[in-house]
Order: C-alpha cells, then sequence, then structure tokens
C-alpha cells in the first residue's frame, strides 16, 4: 500500500510516539509511507535516514490552499489511504479525504467530542474504553470501527544494569534507594497531585523511597503541586526531571512505575513500562485496566485516592519478590499482546479495508 500518516503533534507524547513507530514498521513492511508532520517536529528527526517521504505542513485549514496542496500530492503519489493522528490531524484528513478521494483511517488515541470522526472510512481506537466514547457520542458506527491497543517495540526496553546505574547516579539516586517513577505530562489529568499526597504515608513506611517526575506541561498545575509537596514536607523525596526523550534508560533506573491519572485512553508509557519489566501502580480509567491485570503484571487503585495509592506504592516497595514477578509478567504481556508483531498486522488490515472504499473527490 501506499499509505500518508499525517500527524499534527510537533513535540513528544503517545501519539506521536505511536505514528512513529508504526511509519518505520509499515517502512520496514514494504509499504510507501509519506509522513506528513509540522515544521520542525520532533518526528520528522527520528526518521532521518528511514524509507519514508516527509512532507511539512503547519496543517491549516483555511484558506483551503493547503488542503488543496496536499491533495495533488495524495493524487501524485498514488496514496491509497490516509491515516491521521490527534485532533488537528483528524480535521484536515476528513477534508483531504473529500477533496483528494483517498480514503481516510483516523486513530483515536483520546477522547473528545468532535462530529467530524464519522465521516472516515473507518476509526482505530486505542482501547475499548476509547471505542465506545466514539460510537455512542460521536456517531462512529460499529461496523467502521476497529479496537487496537497501542504497540511497543519491546527489544527497545530491554534489562542494563550499566545503563540503569548511569541513570541513577545521573540523579543522585543511591544504588539502594527505592525510586518511583511517573512519567507524563504534569497537567491536571494526570492526578500527580494525589501521588504526592501519597508521599507522607510513603516515607514513614520507606523513608529511603524518592519520586522521579518526568514531563513538562502546565507550569499553574506544577507550581500548585510544589506547594502541596512543601506543605505536607515531603518536597525533598521528588525529583523534577522535565521533559526527557531518553524513556527507555529513565524506566531502567526505576524500581516501581506509577500512573496516577484521573483519565486516560490507552497510556503509551505504562506499556513500556512492562516492556522494561516494571510492575505499575496505575489508576482504573480509561483503558488502562486493558493494559494492567491486577495481580498478574501490576496493581490498580480507584482514582484520587491517595491512601491506595500510597497503601499499592508501600507493598511493592517492601516486597521485592513481588516487584520481579509482576515485572516479569508485564513484559511478558506486552510481547504477547502489545507487540508490533501482534498489532501492526491488525492496523495494515484496517488500512488496507479502508483503501478499497473509495470516496468521490471534490474537484481541487
Amino acid at each position: 500500500m501506499n499509505v500518508m500518516e499525517i500527524v499534527s503533534g510537533a513535540d513528544v507524547n503517545g501519539a506521536v510516539v505511536h505514528c512513529l513507530l508504526l511509519t518505520r514498521e509499515l517502512a520496514q513492511r514494504g509499504h510507501r509511507v509519506t509522513l506528513v508532520c509540522r515544521p520542525d517536529a520532533w518526528i520528522a528527526t527520528q526518521l532521518r535516514g528511514a524509507p519514508v517521504d516527509i512532507v511539512e505542513s503547519d496543517l491549516h485549514r483555511w484558506p483551503p490552499d493547503e488542503v488543496r496542496r496536499l491533495a495533488n500530492i495524495a493524487r501524485a503519489q498514488a496514496i491509497d489511504v490516509l491515516h491521521t493522528h490527534m485532533s488537528r490531524a483528524h480535521f484536515f484528513g476528513v477534508l483531504l479525504r473529500w477533496l483528494s478521494g483517498v480514503p481516510s483511517v483516523a486513530t483515536a488515541h483520546s477522547r473528545h467530542m468532535q462530529l467530524h470522526w464519522m465521516c472516515n472510512d473507518r476509526v482505530i481506537a486505542v482501547s475499548a474504553a476509547t471505542g465506545r466514547f466514539h460510537r455512542r457520542r460521536n456517531l462512529v458506527r460499529r461496523t467502521r470501527l476497529d479496537v487496537i491497543h497501542n504497540f511497543v517495540d519491546y527489544r527497545r526496553f530491554e534489562a542494563d544494569e550499566n545503563k540503569r546505574a548511569v541513570m541513577r547516579a545521573a540523579f543522585n539516586v543511591a544504588p539502594t534507594s527505592p525510586l518511583i517513577g511517573s512519567i507524563g505530562d504534569v497537567i491536571p489529568d494526570k492526578g500527580l497531585i494525589h501521588l504526592v499526597r501519597a508521599l507522607p504515608k510513603i516515607r514513614r513506611a520507606v523513608p529511603a523511597a524518592r519520586l522521579l517526575v518526568v514531563g513538562g506541561g502546565s507550569g499553574v498545575y506544577r507550581a500548585a503541586v510544589e506547594r502541596e509537596a512543601e506543605r505536607l514536607g515531603v518536597d525533598s523525596m521528588i525529583i523534577w526531571a522535565g521533559r526527557r526523550t531518553d524513556v527507555a534508560d529513565i524506566l531502567r533506573a526505576l524500581d516501581v512505575f506509577v500512573l496516577p491519572s484521573l483519565e486516560e485512553n490507552f497510556p503509551l508509557v505504562v506499556a513500556e513500562a512492562m516492556a522494561a519489566a516494571r510492575p505499575v501502580v496505575a489508576t482504573a480509567v480509561g483503558g488502562v485496566p486493558e493494559c494492567v491485570s491486577p495481580g498478574e503484571t501490576g496493581v490498580l487503585v480507584p482514582p484520587a485516592d491517595d491512601g491506595a495509592l500510597a497503601g499499592a506504592l508501600v507493598g511493592l516497595l517492601c516486597d521485592a519478590p513481588l516487584q520481579r514477578r509482576l515485572g516479569e509478567a508485564a513484559r511478558k504481556r506486552v510481547q504477547e499482546r502489545f507487540s508490533p508483531e501482534t498489532q501492526v498486522p491488525r492496523i495494515e488490515a484496517a488500512l488496507s479495508l479502508a483503501a478499497q472504499q473509495r470516496p468521490i473527490a471534490l474537484h481541487a
């Protein structure tokens, strides 16, 4: 197939990483792939040297000159199917579908009410919870919807004790200090303030424990979280690492990964933590229970429940054999259910099915 992947995120997030991994996999499997991304986007720097055509676009919808330009490129390159990621790309993709006559597939990495979803030939939901939302709220037909969980390249997350030691030293964490890690945007939906409120109980049970927070986001929210940490007297436990791209090495440095979110779809970082054989403590929201099995690959707690979060983390930090058992099972689960080998053929099938449905093109 000739596939045009369109992504509107300029920085690093789960949807952008998914698009990057999929673009590489499709190219490796013999498909011709054109990637449309924002100028100076992170994803383009990661694909240098790859057999992928890169087209830069700000994806503006009005005036329609940019949609016309991309429609001309799609026709000239005989694109079989468009595949979009993130809100701006989704709307642009629907307009491009109408103008070029090329079928479109949109991958739903989030849940927002946007009626353009029903205009795609197919929609891929990254979790069953996400799929239910788009059927009920955005009126996507069941017959056009595929639930296909995200995948990770688990080979990138192989154990490496030397890298673990180097990363811990970089953050000034002793080799034996229990290290909890949270990776994600520092915004209210990620629930970091509830993790901070769990820290006093964790410190009483495990005095040497530290918390590594990785991610950018809202300065206002981060300031509120920092004030709460100071109020509770746990600010010295927290290491603020900011936005990072070396996620694999950071996960190797951790003992336990935590996701205290109030809202999620299918968090790619949880699958990455599992691939790194790290036990996961997460809130039972959105598509998280489709990834983490309680007592098998991690621990699930209710959202915004500081006590339950603290109890789950203390239980793991104080039980090294349990950490190993859950971590090993988590890595196996990723290999079996969230790997390129299992997921990419399903995405290929969805793209191929859409490619067979040629919409009527408007004149550009």
